[in-house]
């Protein structure tokens, strides 16, 4: 029993390491490279593999979407922060998938609940907007008060979610105002007591 759990913790910390290996690569501009580690590593459910991997084939020289989708949809599908993030702006731009901002939000509002920083700002942002979306001012408030306290996501951009946090809470009545305050910190605790990877 003890050996498999070894070999199962194994099996992770090298997965993990040949994923990282794989992003740094495409830091290094060698996406070529970097597909050649990133794609088996998807093929078994390495989240951030796919992630990574998916990147490569969207957004390249020459984008390949039948085979850059499905990874992003994976990890997706697997709670990725930033692919929930990447799928949440595809459809709110419309660039590959089809414009919807509804999907959008609903992804941003995912990402934000799993701890996510740039989606809990762009979900914010969203709800503080609108975007052709009816305006929701309490989770703006809510979602930029997260993404002001999440330094170790947006560095500094936790200054211009402070600021935006606090337009919105000017426009806020009282009573909106107080619940609003009291949601920000529940949310912080349940997704710390989550202990979801982002990374």
């Amino acid at each position: 029993m003890r050996i498999l759990l070894f070999w199962a913790v194994l099996t992770t910390l090298v997965s993990a390491n040949s994923a990282d290996h794989g992003v740094s690569l495409i830091y290094q501009g060698k996406n070529t490279e970097a597909l050649g580690i990133l794609e088996p590593l998807a093929k078994k459910s390495d989240p951030k593999a796919a992630f990574y991997a998916s990147l490569i084939l969207l957004f390249s020289d020459k984008p390949d979407l039948s085979k850059g989708l499905p990874l992003l949809e994976k990890a997706v599908q697997a709670g990725y922060g930033p692919a929930l993030d990447t799928y949440a702006g595809l459809y709110l731009h419309g660039d590959i998938l089809e414009k919807d901002l509804h999907k959008a939000k609903m992804y941003y509002e995912i990402a934000s609940q799993r701890g996510y920083g740039p989606s809990q700002f762009n979900y914010g942002i969203l709800c503080k907007n609108g975007e052709g979306l009816p305006l929701d001012l309490e989770n703006a408030y809510v979602f930029l008060s997260l993404a002001a306290d999440n330094y170790n996501d947006l560095g500094e951009l936790t200054l211009d979610a402070a600021e935006f946090r606090d337009q919105v809470k000017a426009n806020l009545p009282p009573d909106v105002l107080a619940r609003a305050e009291q949601t920000a910190p529940r949310y912080k605790k349940e997704i710390a007591r989550k202990c979801i990877n982002n990374d």
